[in-house]
């Protein structure tokens, strides 16, 4: 032992003279500094530097200094404050809180703070003593008191519940804490409240008007009535619109619904919602489980009153006549809900195909409907022999209208294009034979009335597309109008309700126009069948004048496009085609519905829609080239109209020869008097203007012109240099005035109502052109009728 002792002390002697010695070798900072990065490169040593660089810390430093730092923060702070106060960069004080948190579970980090148990507990500590004094606690409120997140804070709470803080938790929300003398509480003034209640009474204005927590109400109450300590109910659940309805009131509403039901055989939703019964469906099914009820929109029928209706129904099928449910039904019920009652009435009566329902309440018998139809045969011949004999050439059945919509679709005869018939009519009057070639350009002294109003309504040059096309398509030949068929049931059948004599009319409609096709189409056949149809049909050699004519004529006219500009050709050319052409082509289709017994009289007659629909009767050799032919029509270019004018007219079985140098000028001398002999008896100004430069220009060109009226003013000016000045200028004066006229017209039509002064004046100037006009009317003939006329020799 003493040597022991003695060896201590030789120990600390060496230790006390080691410490008094001066060092021989020193480190410089640097060289330490160098010292540790090289130990830290090689992994040996693991240091951090602290952020003003003086330092190095352990990471075991760190996390001892954030324990120490937690502890003395009363077991909560920032990681952001333990970076300021560790004075390292915040990563590694991340990490080494992190890593805390993971070795020790009673260390947590939310929301970037490191919160121990102990901090947890004095928290719950005092969330007790303030559920103590409040008796109820909210978890938003201490969310907002503490600063952390309700999903942790509700998770922790509840861990301590029963043991820091004498409460309990709302199982249907778990954002309230309460304690037994609270819901005690809460229990008794519910109790007393609800035991007070006697009529219906929506829950939510009880929460509004005393104050209760809504969920914590809604399990009490829910807990006092299965116990049987309220007498009543609660509807609707735990929503807005929950109702408690004591059994008081259930019991005389109950017995309110169950006389009202026995006696009218019927329940309105609506009167059921003013008894203050939200889900009126759900409370009648409930109600009357055993009652076999219809249900409807806004109301629920009785087994009795269905079976009275079906009876009605059953009546008036088995008497073939119709019966008024008027009387029968409640007069609450919506339309709706009566045609829902009469539609389940036919089919349990079985009687749907039978019988249809009119005016919403009247059922009317298939075979009351048929004997209505009946009435109609009658008349239904006799229009439809006068059809047959007037224009045979629209009797096409409903079967063509599908072939024929299969090409393309078409419109049916216009006011405009009846406006041009008769335009047509007029022309060809004077113009000699269409054999002679006169009367196939006689079209060409058509001329708008108008130059800008006209323009919609009668400017004949205008291409007619799709759209308006479709605006009059005729599907059918119609047998009467609705109106009609009303008036004609309103007279025969005495006993027919007027409520649905409409209604009635119109399902008529349908079925009267399919039979009157029948009739028609049968008229037909019997009448084609004679001899008189073949009569309608022209001899070859006729035909093939006329068509070879017109061919000529048409070169003609495309020769003397050519001395106008591009615009000015186009409108010309689709002229032609709309004029001309058009007459050629229904030549050549009207030739084909002989063999079909559809032709006409006057092949003018035939608009674009019968055309259509012969051409979809032909057979496909024949068809598909004078499908070509009618294409064209809406065309740009003549040529192609010629072109595929002569392959039909081959297929037809007709040779077309142009005509020669004696051919073209008997052509133009006969176009030419044809033009004069109407110039001659027309007055209208217009008319006058555009016959009297038409003749100018053949008479200086020596090429027949085919153009409308629009084209006028590109007429004229084709004659300057051609014809002498003073006519040009005769010309020119006289075309101003015409404008002139035609825009007062135009302007008089908008003003007819005017009134004062400017009315006068306008009168006055229309007055004053109207003078001028016919001053100049007999001198714009003269340049025409003044001048040598041609022979037919003369070259």
């Amino acid at each position: 032992m003493a040597a022991d002792w003695e060896e201590i002390r030789r120990l600390a002697a060496d230790f006390q003279r080691a410490q008094f010695v001066d060092t021989v070798q020193r480190l410089s900072e640097r060289n330490c500094i160098e010292i540790i990065t090289k130990l830290v490169q090689d992994k040996k040593l693991e240091v951090v530097h602290t952020l003003d660089g003086k330092e190095y810390i352990t990471p075991a430093q760190i996390s001892r200094e954030i324990r120490d730092e937690l502890y003395v923060h009363g077991g909560r702070i920032n990681i952001v404050d333990l970076q300021q106060i560790i004075n390292v960069d915040w990563v590694h004080v991340e990490n080494r809180a992190s890593d805390i948190t993971k070795s020790d579970k009673g260390v947590q980090l939310v929301l970037g703070q490191l919160i121990d148990d102990a901090y947890l507990d004095r928290l719950a500590e005092e969330v007790n003593d303030k559920l103590q004094e409040a008796g109820l606690i909210s978890i938003a409120e201490l969310c907002k008191s503490y600063d952390l997140p309700g999903d942790f804070l509700t998770e922790e709470l509840l861990k301590r519940l029963g043991k820091l803080i004498q409460g309990e938790m709302d199982q249907y929300n778990r954002g309230v804490i309460f304690t037994r003398a609270f819901v005690a509480r809460h229990k008794a003034r519910i109790r007393g409240l609800f035991s007070a209640i006697t009529r219906p009474t929506p829950v939510s204005s009880m929460i509004a008007a005393f104050g209760f927590q809504e969920h914590l109400l809604y399990s009490v109450l829910e807990e006092l009535v299965n116990g049987g300590r309220l007498k009543g109910s609660v509807v609707g659940g735990r929503q807005d619109k929950a109702v408690y309805i004591p059994d008081i009131y259930s019991k005389t509403q109950n017995a309110w619904v169950d006389s009202f039901l026995q006696q009218n055989g019927y329940l309105e939703f609506d009167a059921l919602l003013r008894l203050g019964i939200p889900d009126p469906p759900g409370y009648v099914k409930k109600r009357f489980k055993s009652n076999k009820l219809l249900f409807l929109r806004a109301a629920c029928v009785g087994q009795a009153l269905v079976d009275q209706v079906e009876a009605s129904v059953e009546e008036a099928v088995n008497s073939a006549t119709w019966t008024d449910l008027q009387s029968l039904l409640p007069s609450c019920l919506s339309m709706e809900d009566v045609g829902m009652l009469i539609n389940q009435a036919m089919r349990n009566a079985n009687v749907q195909s039978q019988a249809r329902l009119l005016g919403g309440t009247v059922v009317v018998s298939e075979k009351f409907i048929s004997a209505c139809q009946s009435l109609f045969e009658e008349a239904m011949l006799q229009k439809a022999q006068k059809e047959v004999k007037n224009n045979p050439v629209f009797l096409i059945t409903e079967e063509d209208l599908k072939q024929a919509s299969v090409l393309t679709e078409s419109s049916a005869p216009s006011k405009r294009e009846k406006r041009e018939a008769e335009r047509r009519k007029k022309a060809t009057e004077g113009s000699g034979s269409v054999k002679a070639g006169g009367g196939g350009n006689a079209r060409e002294i058509r001329i708008r009335k108008t130059k800008k109003k006209g323009r919609r309504d009668e400017d004949s040059d205008e291409e007619t597309g799709p759209s308006q096309q479709n605006r009059s398509k005729q599907t059918e030949a119609p047998f009467m109008a609705q109106e009609e068929i009303a008036a004609v049931i309103e007279e025969r059948v005495s006993d027919c309700p007027e409520e649905i004599l409409s209604e009635l009319a119109e399902q008529l409609v349908r079925p009267l126009t399919k039979a009157y096709q029948e009739v028609l189409r049968s008229v037909f056949m019997s009448s084609s069948s004679s001899p008189s149809g073949a009569s309608k049909k022209k001899s070859m050699k006729d035909l093939q004048e006329e068509i070879t004519n017109l061919y000529n004529n048409i070169r003609l006219f495309e020769k003397g496009t050519k001395l106008f500009s591009d615009e000015t050709q186009v409108h010309i050319t689709k002229h032609i085609l709309k004029t001309v052409c058009a007459d050629v082509t229904n030549i050549l289709v009207n030739f084909l519905a002989a063999d079909l017994m559809m032709s006409v009289e006057n092949p003018s007659t035939i608009t674009n829609e019968v055309r259509l629909k012969i051409l979809g009767k032909l057979s496909e050799e024949t068809k598909a080239p004078l499908m070509k032919l009618h294409n064209c029509l809406n065309g740009k270019t003549i040529e192609d109209f010629l072109s595929n004018l002569e392959t039909c007219a081959e297929v037809c079985g007709f040779m077309l020869k142009k005509g020669d140098k004696k051919r073209e000028r008997q052509a133009q001398f006969l176009h030419r008097q044809a033009l004069v002999e109407q110039l001659k008896e027309v007055e209208d100004p217009a008319l006058v203007l555009h016959l009297t430069s038409v003749l100018l220009f053949q008479a200086s060109t020596h090429c027949m012109l085919h153009a409308p009226g629009r084209c006028v003013p590109q007429i004229i000016g084709t004659l300057t240099g051609r014809i002498p000045t003073e006519q040009q200028q005769l010309l020119s004066a006289y075309q101003g005035l015409v404008v002139k006229q035609l825009v007062s017209q135009n302007q008089g039509r908008k003003q007819e109502e005017a009134e004062g002064d400017e009315a006068v004046e306008q009168d006055e100037e229309a007055r004053n052109v109207r003078a001028q006009l016919l001053a100049l009317t007999p001198q714009v003939k003269e340049l025409v009728l003044s001048q040598r006329k041609t022979s037919v020799t003369e070259d």
